[in-house]
């Protein structure tokens, strides 16, 4: 039998952190942490829980290769949603299994400021996941909601994310979970402890430095990039694995580039002829940004809820969006365009009282 405890640092830094400990799922103490008893601790295998609020949660298609690899691909691929330079993003990646990689994204100073409190406590953690992370999936599919403080941490399937109550009523509708009860946020801690969806340390912050040579690295992050272009390369994931040397392994780019990119052919460096055909794409597709903006004005329309959220090939947002009163949608298209937002009526259906209006979103010109 393994020990496990959990201790759980709170989104807000007043409140002093919570400790549960297991054993095969079964819950031994829940308690408030005192600040000297890590010293009298029995060994154990610690889990340190750090605010999911902080911690952005998404599930891509990446190629079977390393987990340095992989998290290499996913800095590449989410390069547009992350504020501020890469370097300042940690990145980790869930097991690799049959479908979709869990890879989560934290601010790199956050982190190791969560680290620096932990060994301030004495604590030393085998595994650091968010709180939204450190919920089991549901057994029968639907989301699970567990209070930690003020916020409410949500996990489902390819869904992880903790927010206040109420903005997450707005941006999950009827998907949005009721909080669990203590006694049953316990025994979902306790069955989530035994197998974390996630580990954030990775990389720099592995258990006795995990980051790869920094030729391998860089010849990583190129072979990354190329993934993106088109399925055609999953087998790229084995010349990642390729050990020859650095102008090998270009010159192994080139060719894959030129293979999956014809026009290339003439350039001079096929792979960062393509690496610049990737950032144009990019720059082309904005969902994230869209999409945050939008949830911030339904949620301060108050009086708008969003039923379904699809992103387009065209590079545009569809919505449903119920209400009561033909003003309500109004004022939300008055508060998109304030948001720099340009809202399209597709249809509109009027049902027992309730309104429901189709969407387009498109960022405004």
């Amino acid at each position: 039998m393994t020990l496990n405890r959990l201790v759980i640092f709170f989104a807000d830094p007043e409140r002093p952190p919570e400790v549960l400990e297991t054993v095969d799922g079964e819950i031994l103490r829940y308690d408030v942490m005192d600040d000297h008893e890590a010293a009298t601790w029995a060994p154990a295998r610690t889990l340190l829980i750090v605010p999911g609020a902080d911690v952005a949660a998404r599930w891509l298609d990446l190629p079977a290769a390393s987990d340095a690899q992989a998290r290499s691909a996913a800095g590449f691929m989410l390069e547009d949603a992350l504020a501020g330079p890469a370097s300042e993003h940690h990145i980790a990646v869930g097991p690799p299994g049959d479908g979709r990689r869990l890879v989560v994204v934290v601010d790199h100073a956050r982190l190791r400021s969560w680290m620096d409190r932990a060994a301030a406590l004495g604590v030393s953690p085998d595994i650091v996941t968010p709180d939204h992370l450190s919920l089991p999936e549901s057994l029968d599919g639907q989301p699970l909601g567990v209070r930690f403080g003020g916020l409410l941490a949500v996990r489902g399937h390819e869904l992880a994310l903790s927010g206040e109550p109420e903005l997450l009523g707005a941006v999950l509708g009827d998907r949005s979970p009721a909080a669990a009860n203590p006694l049953e946020a316990a025994a979902l801690l306790a069955r989530g402890a035994l197998t974390p969806a996630v580990n954030l340390l990775q990389g720099d912050f592995a258990r006795g430095g995990g980051r790869t040579p920094g030729g391998a690295w860089k010849r990583a992050a190129i072979l990354a990039s190329l993934l993106i272009v088109s399925p055609l390369v999953i087998g790229l994931a084995q010349l990642a694995r390729n050990t020859a040397s650095a102008a090998a392994l270009e010159r192994q780019a080139d060719k894959r580039a030129v293979a999956m990119a014809p026009a290339a052919r003439n350039q001079k460096a096929p792979a960062r002829f393509v690496l610049g055909q990737i950032e144009q794409r990019r720059a082309a597709n904005r969902f994230l940004d869209t999409a945050s903006a939008f949830f911030q004005v339904v949620q301060a329309s108050g009086a708008v809820r969003m039923d379904t959220l699809v992103y387009g090939a065209d590079g545009a947002l569809r919505t449903t969006v119920s209400y009561l009163n033909y003003s309500d949608l109004d004022g939300l298209k008055t508060a998109a365009r304030e948001a720099g937002l340009d809202l399209t009526d597709d249809a509109t259906v009027t049902e027992g009282g309730k309104i429901s209006s189709d969407l387009i979103i498109r960022k405004a010109p």
